[in-house]
This record gives C-alpha cells, sequence and structure tokens, in this order.
C-alpha cells in the first residue's frame, strides 16, 4: 500500500472518501495525530487495530464534530455532568465515558458497555467529521506499544505502507491524549489524565476521583476501561528510567555515566531550567514546564531512536496539575522504571 501525504485542506475530499469506503486514514487533533474510521462500521474500525498491532482489549474513542452527535451513541438521557462537561471544554481534549448504544460495535468498546466520546479542538478533524457524516474511531495513530505522533513525519514513521492517507495539519498543540473522564462511576474518575485536569473537571462537578492506575500498573487481571491503560505504553526503544525525590539530579547524573561506562548511548531528560546541572552529558530539554513538558514529550522519545539512544533518565515532573499527565506518560514509557529517592539516598556525580 502507498501512504500519501497531503495538506489538510487538500487532503480532506479524499481522507472523506476513504471514510465512507471503509478505509482508515490518520488525521490532526490538537492533542494527537488520530488513526481514523468510520465508528458505526465493525469491519473498517477492525483495520485500525491491524494497523497499529493493537491488542482487542483496548477500547477506542468516538470523535464528533457537534453536540447533537453525541446522543445517538449514549443509552439512555444524557446526564447533567456530560451537558456541564460539554459546555465547558468541548471541543477540547476531554473524552467522556458514558453507556453506549446499540450503535457502537462491540470492537469499538472492547466489549465494555460504555463508550468514550470527545469532540476534538482541530479544525482539521471536526471537517473531516462533517464531512464524512459519520463518528469517527480513532486511536493514536502510531503502533501499538510506540510514542504518539504529534507530527505527520511521526505517523509516517510508523504508518508507511499500512494506511493509504494521512492528512498534515502541522504540530499538536497539547501534545498528550486526552483526558478520559469516567461518568458511570460515582464520583466521576479520570481513568488518563490529559489536558483537562482533574481540577479543572473538579470546578465543574465540585469533586472528582483520579484512578489508582493513573500513577501506577494495572493489577493482573484488571479491565482495561480506557485507552493508555496499560503497563507499556508510548515507549521508546531504549531502556528507561525516571527519578525523582531529593538528589534526583545526582542520582541521574550517576546513571547517565554508568551507562556511557557500559558503552550504552545515553541521554537526559530535563526541564529547561535543570539543563545546566548536567554539565556535558547529552540533555533533551522538555520546556520550562510540565505544559511544554507535556506538547514536547512524546517528540522528544522519538527523538531518542533517531539518536541512537540505548539508555534514557528522565526528571519526574511534579504531579499536579497538567504534570500528571506528563508523569502518566512517562512512568508507562519507563515500563514504571521509577527510582524515588529519599534525603538519605541522593546520588553522587
Amino acid at each position: 500500500m502507498i501512504t500519501r501525504v497531503l495538506q489538510a485542506g487538500e487532503g480532506i475530499a479524499r481522507a472523506t472518501e476513504l471514510i465512507r469506503r471503509g478505509q482508515v486514514v490518520a488525521f490532526p487533533t490538537e492533542t494527537v495525530y488520530g488513526l481514523g474510521a468510520n465508528a458505526l462500521d465493525p469491519a473498517a474500525v477492525e483495520k485500525i487495530f491491524a494497523a497499529k498491532g493493537r491488542p482487542g482489549d483496548n477500547p477506542l474513542i468516538v470523535h464528533i464534530a457537534g453536540l447533537e452527535e453525541m446522543a445517538p451513541l449514549v443509552q439512555g438521557e444524557l446526564p447533567e455532568a456530560a451537558a456541564l462537561l460539554a459546555e465547558a471544554f468541548w471541543p477540547g481534549p476531554l473524552t467522556l465515558i458514558l453507556p453506549k448504544s446499540h450503535r457502537i460495535p462491540d470492537v469499538v468498546s472492547a466489549g465494555l458497555d460504555t463508550v468514550g466520546i470527545r469532540m476534538p479542538d482541530h479544525p482539521v478533524a471536526r471537517a473531516l467529521i462533517r464531512a464524512a457524516g459519520v463518528p469517527i474511531a480513532a486511536p493514536s495513530a502510531n503502533r501499538s506499544g510506540r510514542p504518539s505522533p504529534t507530527t505527520a513525519r511521526h505517523v509516517l514513521q510508523d504508518m508507511a505502507g499500512r494506511i493509504p492517507l494521512i492528512l498534515d495539519g502541522g504540530s499538536c498543540g497539547v501534545g498528550v491524549e486526552s483526558t478520559v473522564l469516567d461518568l458511570c462511576s460515582r464520583p466521576a474518575r479520570v481513568l488518563r489524565p490529559g489536558g483537562v485536569t482533574p481540577g479543572m473537571i473538579a470546578g465543574v462537578l465540585g469533586s472528582v476521583d483520579v484512578d489508582e492506575s493513573v500513577l501506577q500498573p494495572l493489577k493482573e487481571g484488571e479491565t482495561v476501561r480506557s485507552p493508555g491503560m496499560k503497563y507499556k505504553h508510548y515507549a521508546p526503544r531504549g531502556r528507561m528510567t525516571i527519578v525523582q525525590g531529593a538528589g534526583a539530579q545526582g542520582e541521574i547524573a550517576r546513571l547517565y555515566d554508568e551507562a556511557e561506562r557500559a558503552g550504552q548511548r545515553a541521554c537526559i531528560l530535563a526541564l529547561e531550567g535543570n539543563v545546566p546541572a548536567y554539565g556535558e552529558r547529552r540533555v533533551l530539554a522538555l520546556g520550562a514546564d510540565a505544559e511544554s513538558a507535556a506538547a514536547k514529550l512524546f517528540a522528544a522519545l522519538r527523538s531518542m531512536d533517531e539518536l541512537g539512544i540505548q539508555r534514557i533518565i528522565s526528571e519526574a515532573v511534579p504531579p499536579n496539575g497538567m504534570g500528571l499527565a506528563v508523569m502518566n506518560r512517562l512512568e508507562r514509557a519507563a515500563a514504571f522504571d521509577l527510582v524515588s529517592l529519599t534525603p538519605e539516598e541522593k546520588g553522587n556525580c
């Protein structure tokens, strides 16, 4: 299969034709690039799983372009909380999990009786959904387990020869996937953090829980209720470790030097202000704060592969606000290889 890359404007007509024919296309959103197909066509959705190599127990998110498109996808009346959150955050990086209607095929929901729905805040994504005339099921447009794509070039790295079309809409602004909020729980529960933080949600609903799996692995046999809950996800090819706590910079430097002495090409991921602390060591800056780290994280992880990095040592980010989403992605990228230091365990350069 030849994979074409078209600018978003000229490519929407071609992408619409492919979606209507039951094919899969990649398209930009404000979070990451999505790999989309007609959400109401089980055979088309199966092609998403085939292109990604995605396990069938990992549900997909259904994307809509207008509020009126949500009710037919949901069983029963929309809860008041859904309306309040949609008014506050849609279009935007928030996915709402609700009881699914009979229109949603089991392949989309991984056999669950719920479905995740969101309205993306990207004009190309909404234009494509409107033109296709159907809701579009879409996970991130990468091979399963790899860092998510935030540019069309990233998509091409993973999907060349696997899908017919990539719509190039430039770089994604948020940089990590949407927040997933389970409205079937009482109180509502964040299953995956993203650009809409728990604090922002609590400002609308009054309270919200954060699932314990956000910063730790799922328990053995626990159901995957949301995308992004798998043990290892977003992973570069090199071994990755996260270091947090007192003396983290010294321990990061020690692990870097240890890897280099062993003949491994190493690199440090750090916030911009901390880069000078590592001297002449190889460092990739994630920006000044958690928001910029989120926007740059997946591109940084892909750069590690392009640079042939075999050992990655990352700073931790305080898990509040957008930092929760950054730490969620970092920990899964590192398969939860996390070093937590106390004052007595300070590393030495």
